[in-house]
């Protein structure tokens, strides 16, 4: 009797739910693949094994040619009625008991078996899947071990009972090399690395997909080598290398296409978006998850489905669409219980757990982060046990449990260094600086912090947006089938050209650094003065702020690299293009150095700026005249004043304050920008309506900060960097004034400068 070769696998997908790391599961579509070879080659060794007894009786051959034929019927049935696959199966074997013929009822037992474990009936899947293996042992024929170790490994697999499931598909392993089968062999390496990926053990698990991978590559099996590569990038996601991840994502993705394999197509979408999500590219990233759901959706993947809702839940969290976030989740969650998956349901209970912590439902969210974290320890998933820990830290931080809060945490830095999952680690420093923080321990909160910011820069260089924008460039020209040709002699010309812009990029980028070492530096020595008086909120601010910084100069300095490697490479036409990109990069850099610079003097403004006593009228015609004239699209307009308003303060700095928000309003403005003015007993109030977009009551204290911008996509087209309503605050601050925004009578956002009269 002839035995397939080899298996197709389960096709491993990455489930993600808050720093969730790589976990993989099963594609309904893509287990009807893996049946449908199974079965044509376990017939077609049949037919041969009838084909040598031409002997036989005629009552015989056509015996045999029944079982044939209900075992052909159960293959025909597998994916859309598994209930008919049990039917033909079971009369199949009928039949074999009064004609025996170990190879057919191997092969019925093993349908069975499948078919109960689509129908989620994992005790009998497991019961049949046993009785084929003890059957197949029993013939001494290693060949015949092949599907039964298979599919009684997958059952298991299903039901979360790893180790069980490892130790089948090790002995499948040993019968694949004992038969010289490669192509069997890359297949049961990459089912042993889903399950290693699945156990957190992530070194063993590459090693395995990378052997898959370059079996199927040598053996040149597509549709294998797509799933390989697809299961590589989730392993690289996991360790932080979201530029590797999505670059194999792109590559298997591409062979998907090719073979129109709508069920990878489908998983490859999802993982890309979960990718994105990674890197911080929301936008994409929800492109990405809806496309692999409708793919989900039309296949009826109802695990395909579970994970895609868990994944847009956690998108729609970020971008703060809480109703939306929270529907996809309990969908989810429903999946994951009706197809007994505790790998699906942990996971969506710990990101309902995460929802309902923001929106401060603190005990809803310790219920779903408990139950959770009980099946998580159950089914012995290290990364969801740590994420729950993790999430639960959160929970008692917010309960001011401070010391539960750090016990929880530690917990989970143990099991994050043991996975060796630098995102999952990353957050368990930063929910431990927290933690410190508030115990008044802060030698031990800027250690953590100092930890957490380390491995987070890290992380953002592995996955920066300029290695994604060159990723998603050199996809799109690989479709496009663009080829670019140079000239030997031309490279020997370029290269001492290109060996002087690398030394003159690099002074470029120390020397920009230096500077922003030393205004980081400056802005250090000055905040200190105030940490006797207010250790705490000092600690806190500088903080946010060398975070932000570090962000803000980060992509521009990227760009002026980028714009510097390209030109190694571009002809003499394309240099000037470039060089223009560097200029207009330093630029950025020169004008978010101004800006710090700005709001460094703002902060210590109080010691130099001389006060006098200012009309009011004269003043903010001035003002709205030379806005006016930067603006002239917009319509400005400033309401009648009262000549007698007057105001003691530095008139520079109250220029200053008033031409921020002039400036922020206008920007952000439809149409129209009215300027008022009123006096409010001992204060007088300088109004700035719009009827722009607008500011949430949720973010009105946060657009103070620096940095902050509440739509980064728009920004790119009103400019600015963030930093102007940052300044106007510290200035109505040190004039013992202050900022306040509501809802603006226009239909957008009204900014109040009050200040003393």
């Amino acid at each position: 009797m002839t035995q397939p070769s080899a298996l197709p696998h389960p096709q491993g997908r990455r489930l993600r739910s808050g720093g969730m790391p790589w976990l993989s599961s099963l594609s309904s579509c893509v287990l009807a693949l893996m049946l449908a070879m199974i079965m044509a080659l376990s017939l077609s060794g049949c037919r041969e094994n009838q084909a040598s007894d031409a002997d036989r009786a005629s009552a015989e051959l056509s015996g045999d040619a029944r079982v044939q034929a209900l075992l052909e019927l159960a293959a025909a049935s597998r994916n859309d009625d598994p209930l008919k696959t049990i039917d033909y199966s079971s009369q199949a074997l009928t039949l074999l008991k009064e004609r025996p013929e170990p190879a057919s009822e191997v092969m019925a037992l093993s349908n069975l078996a499948w078919a109960k474990m689509l129908l989620g009936d994992f005790a009998e899947a497991a019961k049949y899947g046993e009785a084929a293996l003890t059957l197949a042992e029993n013939q001494h024929q290693p060949e015949m071990l092949v599907v039964p170790l298979n599919v009684t490994g997958l059952i298991y697999w299903r039901q979360s009972q790893l180790d069980k499931a490892l130790t089948y598909y090790q002995r499948a392993l040993e019968v694949a090399k004992g038969l010289n089968k490669r192509s069997f062999e890359a297949t049961t390496y990459n089912n042993m690395g889903l399950i290693y990926s699945d156990k957190a053990e992530y070194q063993l698990a590459l090693e395995c997909f990378t052997r898959a991978r370059d079996i199927h590559q040598g053996l040149g099996d597509e549709r294998p080598l797509a799933t390989a590569l697809n299961n590589i990038a989730g392993i690289h996601a996991t360790l932080g290398d979201y530029g590797e991840a999505l670059a194999n994502q792109q590559a298997s993705l591409r062979i998907r296409e090719k073979l129109d394999d709508k069920p990878g197509v489908a998983e490859l979408h999802h993982n890309m978006g979960i990718t994105y999500e990674q890197i911080g590219d929301l936008k994409a990233s929800m492109l990405q998850l809806q496309q692999g759901l409708k793919g989900f959706e039309a296949l009826g993947d109802k695990t395909g489905m579970a994970q895609a809702l868990t994944a847009l839940g956690m998108v729609n969290q970020k971008l703060k669409n809480d109703a939306d976030a929270r529907a996809s989740m309990e969908q989810a969650l429903a999946y994951g219980e009706e197809l007994n998956d505790g790998n699906i349901t942990a996971t969506a209970l710990m990101s309902l757990g995460k929802l309902s912590l923001a929106m401060g439902d603190t005990q809803g969210a310790r219920r779903y982060l408990e139950r959770g974290l009980a099946i998580a320890d159950r089914l012995g998933l290290v990364a969801l046990q740590a994420q729950g820990r993790l999430r639960l830290a959160d929970y008692f931080l917010v309960t001011s449990e401070v010391d539960v809060a750090r016990e929880r945490a530690l917990q989970a830095q143990q099991l994050a260094l043991t996975s060796g999952d630098r995102s999952l680690l990353r957050d368990t420093y930063d929910i431990l600086s927290q933690v410190y923080e508030r115990k008044g321990d802060y030698l031990q909160a800027l250690a953590s912090h100092k930890e957490f910011k380390s491995i987070n820069d890290a992380l953002f260089n592995a996955s920066s947006q300029e290695r994604l924008a060159w990723l998603r460039s050199s996809f799109e020209a690989e479709k496009r089938q663009r080829q670019i040709t140079e000239l030997e002699n031309e490279k020997a010309l370029q290269a001492e050209v290109i060996k002087q812009q690398r030394v003159a990029r690099n002074l470029w980028i120390l020397a920009l650094i230096a500077v922003a070492a030393i205004m980081l530096l400056l802005y250090g020595r000055h905040s200190q003065a105030r940490v006797n008086q207010a250790l705490q909120r000092s600690i806190q601010m500088q903080r946010d702020l060398m975070q932000a910084v570090a962000h803000e100069f980060r992509a521009p300095l990227a760009r002026v690299q980028l714009a510097f490697d390209m030109l190694m490479e571009a002809d003499a036409n394309e240099q000037p293009q470039l060089e223009d990109r560097v200029l207009r990069g330093l630029e950025e850099l020169d004008e978010l150095i101004r800006e710090i610079v700005k709001l460094i003097k703002a902060e210590g403004s109080p010691r130099r700026a001389p006060s006098e006593s200012l009309s009011l009228a004269p003043l903010l015609q001035t003002l709205v005249a030379r806005q006016h004239q930067l603006f002239p699209e917009k319509h400005l307009k400033l309401a009648a004043i009262d000549e007698d308003l007057r105001l003691t303060a530095s008139k520079k700095h109250l220029e200053w304050a008033i031409n921020n928000l002039l400036s922020n309003a206008l920007r952000y403005s439809r149409q129209q920008v009215q300027v008022s003015c009123q006096r409010e007993a001992e204060h007088i109030c300088i109004i700035v309506d719009d009827d722009g977009p607008g500011v949430p009551a949720s973010e009105r204290e946060r657009i103070f900060e620096p940095f902050v911008r509440l739509d980064p996509s728009r920004t790119r087209a009103t400019g600015g960097i963030g930093l102007g309503l940052a300044i106007a605050r510290r200035l109505a601050e040190n004039g013992h004034g202050h900022i306040r925004v509501s809802d603006s009578p226009l239909g957008g956002a009204r900014f109040e400068l009050i200040w003393p009269c």
